[in-house]
């Protein structure tokens, strides 16, 4: 008995004990009986302390671009020469990040076009560090005020780097609140704070700028209170996501979708809820071609055109399940076909 309890622990030297001499002379099986209590204590306890550090896990399937896969890509710049003249080129944009000879608004449209380009990892801290500056200087407000094109460009660099994302932060921490708590909240409640926290508006805002053309006061406006051509299409982000990965989410015991709220709320089953949850996409489809065909929007055609794109996305990657979580080959092939694999002319 006493031996295989001590072979269950990793070592007895590791365990640091100190078994005192008995004041007074005691039998032997006396002593063994102690030592038997002592490590049957401790062996419940170390399997008590590791169970309470488990944590949920979703049991997502490995990623298939892994950095094996990314690595055996082939890159025909990847030689010393080529990483000099980069390395040199880098240091000369970061020099001009960081001067304080340029206007406000050549500096801005530099750091648009490093992110444009992707390079914005490589000059992560010199772009915080001048944005830093720009939104504590009332000399910046006052050159962004003398031209529409430097309010906007100001605006999206400033919420692009989180200086103004406190309404998605605030539905994050809200999510985590009821997980950890193990709250459900009313249907209501969840879907007010899940189409901000599904980060569609954060998209739309972004997809607003990238596609130019004239920006307008009022169009503004419209984005910093969320009009509802960034509302709908959020929803249908958020709902479709929901019916995809709800099971998943059931079975682990995750009280914050839309299917599990409206079945703790109403108490109907599972498949009804899912009924209730399409309903309402079809609802918000509707309302977004009410909007496609309103002439009043302040929206240009194209940022229209973007924002019930990203609502077909949301169809298209959960349409056969959680096509981000978890893609089966369909989903696979997708992305190889538009991203990997090359157009073939005849």
């Amino acid at each position: 008995m006493a031996l295989s309890l001590f072979t269950s622990l990793p070592s007895v030297n590791s365990m640091n004990w100190k078994l005192e001499k008995p004041r007074h002379p005691l039998p032997r099986t006396f002593h063994r009986t102690r030592i038997n209590l002592r490590v049957t204590a401790c062996s419940v306890s170390l399997k008590k302390s590791h169970e309470e550090s488990k944590r949920r896990s979703a049991n997502y399937q490995p990623t298939t671009w892994s950095s094996d896969f990314l690595q055996s890509l082939k890159n025909d710049y990847a030689d010393n020469i080529y990483k000099d003249k980069a390395m040199e080129l880098e240091e000369e944009v970061r020099c001009m990040i960081n001067s304080g000879d340029m206007e406000m608004l050549t500096i801005l449209e530099m750091i648009d076009d490093i992110q444009r380009l992707g390079l914005g990892h490589r000059f992560e801290k010199d772009i915080k560090r001048k944005l830093d500056r720009i939104s504590s200087s009332e000399q910046s407000s006052f050159e962004a005020e003398k031209s529409l094109h430097a309010t906007a460009l100001c605006f999206r660099l400033l919420r692009q780097h989180g200086y103004e994302w406190a309404d998605l932060c605030k539905a994050f921490l809200q999510e985590a609140k009821w997980s950890s708590n193990s709250i459900t909240p009313s249907f209501e409640e969840y879907l007010e704070n899940a189409w901000r926290s599904v980060s569609g508006t954060v998209i739309l805002i972004h997809a607003y700028f990238l596609l130019g053309g004239n920006v307008s006061k009022q169009s503004l406006d419209y984005l910093v209170n969320y009009d509802e051509l960034l509302r709908w299409p959020s929803i249908i982000f958020r709902l479709c996501n929901d019916l995809a990965t709800s099971s998943a989410e059931i079975d682990r015991g995750e009280t914050a979708n839309s299917i599990s709220c409206y079945m703790y709320e109403t108490g109907v089953s599972e498949a009804e809820a899912r009924k209730h949850v399409e309903k309402l996409i079809q609802k918000a489809w509707r309302n977004m071609n009410k909007y496609q065909m309103d002439s009043e929007t302040p929206f240009a055609r194209r940022f229209v055109a973007a924002a019930i794109n990203l609502a077909r996305i949301a169809e298209c990657t959960y349409q056969h399940g959680d096509g981000h979580g978890a893609p089966d080959s369909r989903s696979k092939n997708r992305i190889s076909s538009l991203i990997i694999e090359p157009i073939s002319f005849h």
